[in-house]
C-alpha cells in the first residue's frame, strides 16, 4: 500500500504544473483588449472608473462615450441601477464573485462581478467582466460562481412589439407553426397570422426564417416574459 501511495504521489507531482508568473499590467491589457469581452471597473456607488470599448457597445450601443466622472445611473434606468448596485454590494460584502445572465439592448449577456481586494485606497471597487453568448472566450462557469436571477429584461429591437406580439414572436421563433401557436394560446390561426404580419412589419423581417434567427440570437424563451420590461432608453 505504501508503494502505491508513493507511486501515485510521484505521478501527481509529475503532472502538476505551477502557474507562470504574469505581469499584472500584461494580464489587464490582454483582458481589456480581447475581442468580445466587456470590462468595467466601478465602485459601491456605481461610479464608472474604467469601461472598455466592448462594454460600452454592450450596454450603451456606442464606443465613444465620455464616462469619466459619471455613474451607471447616468446611462441606465433606476430599476437596472438598483439591481446592479445590490449585486455589487453583495460582492463587496461577501468578498466573492457573482454572475448574472440578462438580456440588454436585445442581446443576451453573461456578466460576472469580481471583488477587487485593494490593500490601499480607493476601496470598495469591483471589476465586471461581460460577454455575449457568442463571445465564449473566457469560461465563467456558474458551477464555481453563484448565478443570480435578474428581474428585468431589455428586448432592444423587440421593444416595438406588444406583450402578446413578443409571446407570438418567441413561439414562432422557436419554429412552431401558426396552427400550433394558435392552439397553444387559444387563439384562431387568423389572429396569429395577423400578429405574425405585424411582427415582421415592425421588425422589418422578410419571414419566419429571419424571425427564427432573431429569436435564436437573443436566446429568448417564454420564461423571459415573466421579467419586467425595462423602459425605453432616454434620449438625453
Amino acid at each position: 500500500m505504501t508503494q502505491i501511495s508513493r507511486t501515485t504521489d510521484a505521478k501527481t507531482q509529475q503532472h502538476r504544473i505551477d502557474p507562470p508568473e504574469i505581469d499584472p499590467a500584461s494580464l489587464w491589457s490582454a483582458m481589456t483588449q480581447s475581442k468580445g469581452i466587456g470590462v468595467c471597473v466601478t465602485d459601491a456607488e456605481g461610479r464608472l472608473l474604467f469601461v472598455n470599448d466592448t462594454a460600452m457597445v454592450l450596454f450603451s450601443k456606442e464606443s465613444n462615450i465620455e464616462y469619466q466622472g459619471k455613474s451607471i445611473s447616468d446611462f441606465h434606468s433606476p430599476q437596472y441601477v438598483k439591481e446592479r448596485l445590490t449585486m455589487i454590494g453583495r460582492v463587496l460584502d461577501e468578498g466573492r464573485p457573482l454572475a448574472m445572465n440578462h438580456v440588454y439592448h436585445g442581446k443576451r449577456i453573461h456578466s460576472t462581478v469580481w471583488p477587487i481586494r485593494d490593500t490601499k485606497p480607493p476601496f470598495n471597487r469591483v471589476v465586471v467582466v461581460s460577454k455575449t453568448e457568442a463571445g465564449l472566450l473566457f469560461d465563467q462557469s456558474p458551477e464555481t460562481v453563484e448565478l443570480i436571477e435578474t428581474q428585468f429584461i431589455d428586448f432592444g429591437p423587440l421593444d416595438v412589439l406588444t406583450k402578446r406580439e413578443v409571446e407570438v414572436a418567441i413561439l414562432l421563433g422557436h419554429g412552431m407553426s401558426v396552427p400550433k401557436v394558435a392552439k397553444l394560446l387559444h387563439r384562431s390561426p387568423k389572429t396569429i397570422e395577423r400578429h405574425k404580419s405585424s411582427i415582421t412589419q415592425k421588425l422589418k423581417l422578410r419571414g419566419q426564417a429571419e424571425l427564427i434567427m432573431t429569436i435564436s440570437e437573443m436566446g429568448l424563451d417564454l420564461d423571459d416574459l415573466k421579467l419586467q420590461r425595462l423602459p425605453m432608453p432616454r434620449d438625453d
